[in-house]
């Protein structure tokens, strides 16, 4: 039996590898379709654009299978995590479909007509200071890094929300895990929308691919109007974390490119740089980067 992968590193145990012909099998199970998406046994995505580089010439199709759920039996937070899984399944397939096979298809179970009626939350408050006590924590980073970007930008901020509804912001038309996902740093300049995944110098998960894949998806969509904010929010009085701006730039078409980026000081081995390459021959045009943390302060100096 020819060996699934032969790059020397460990694979994770959350999802069940094999092979079949130039085929590489990503086998999910019922739990990772409702756990968090930078989890081991989630990070499909990560995982499959990893070995599948680590492995060249190996491979020439990459397939995830997968077996629908009943949504009726799953709880609230399951079936939000089971929708997002949904959308960047189809994301995958879509953005790579010279490569990628979903079996079955998203479209099989998510309805696709449905998500251009989806809007995203926004910034309803200033986020407050951080408690975490280790100082290396990566909210305690995050918010070095957001004051030291002050300047650098036509406007930038943190913690910007990608959750996904149906329509109106209610927990009953969630179509991801609810108001709790957000963008851990993000900036604009000259029509760019960078998005920034940050991960502190303990954090090496290959789930860092799958986090950032599913953000600047969501934000191009946003971006192509695909997504939108609700229709009140042009009605609002206040706005937080420069969210007005970023609207009215989307509105306007101002916005011509979104950029994400790994950033990490230590990241995982599996994540070369002939992985960035496979990641950014996307048909979206996302332009994806690896990016030291260190690197990033020195630029901002």
């Amino acid at each position: 039996m020819d060996a699934i992968d032969r790059s020397g590193y460990p694979l994770t145990n959350g999802i069940k590898f094999s092979r079949e012909g130039k085929t590489l099998v990503l086998k999910l199970d019922n739990q990772s379709l409702v756990s968090n998406m930078q989890s081991d046994q989630s990070a499909f995505e990560g995982w499959a654009l990893c070995v599948f580089s680590n492995n060249k010439g190996e491979y020439e199709h990459v397939r995830i299978d997968w077996t629908p759920l009943n949504k009726e039996k799953l709880s609230s937070q399951e079936l939000g995590h089971y929708y997002r899984f949904l959308f960047r399944a189809y994301m995958f397939r879509e953005n790579y479909p010279s490569f990628v096979e979903i079996r079955p298809s998203a479209e099989s179970v998510l309805d696709v007509d449905e998500m251009k009626r989806w809007v995203l939350n926004f910034p309803s408050r200033e986020t407050k200071a951080s408690k975490k006590k280790n100082e290396d924590a990566e909210a305690h980073l995050e918010r070095e890094l957001l004051a030291m970007m002050d300047g650098h930008f036509n406007y930038c901020d943190h913690q910007l929300p990608v959750g996904l509804f149906v329509d109106e912001i209610h927990n009953v038309n969630a179509r991801s895990s609810g108001k709790l996902s957000q963008i851990d740093l993000w900036s604009v300049k000259d029509g760019v929308l960078n998005i920034y995944e940050l991960k502190n110098d303990v954090n090496e998960a290959v789930g860092i691919i799958s986090e950032l894949m599913f953000y600047t998806n969501v934000m191009d969509c946003f971006r192509r109007h695909i997504f939108n904010y609700p229709t009140t929010f042009p009605r609002k009085r206040i706005y937080y974390r420069h969210s007005k701006e970023l609207y009215d730039d989307i509105v306007n078409d101002r916005i011509e490119v979104v950029n994400g980026y790994l950033l990490a000081n230590n990241i995982h081995p599996r994540i070369s740089d002939d992985v960035i390459n496979l990641m950014n021959s996307n048909t979206a045009g996302i332009v994806f980067s690896k990016l030291p943390v260190n690197d990033f302060k020195s630029a901002l100096k």
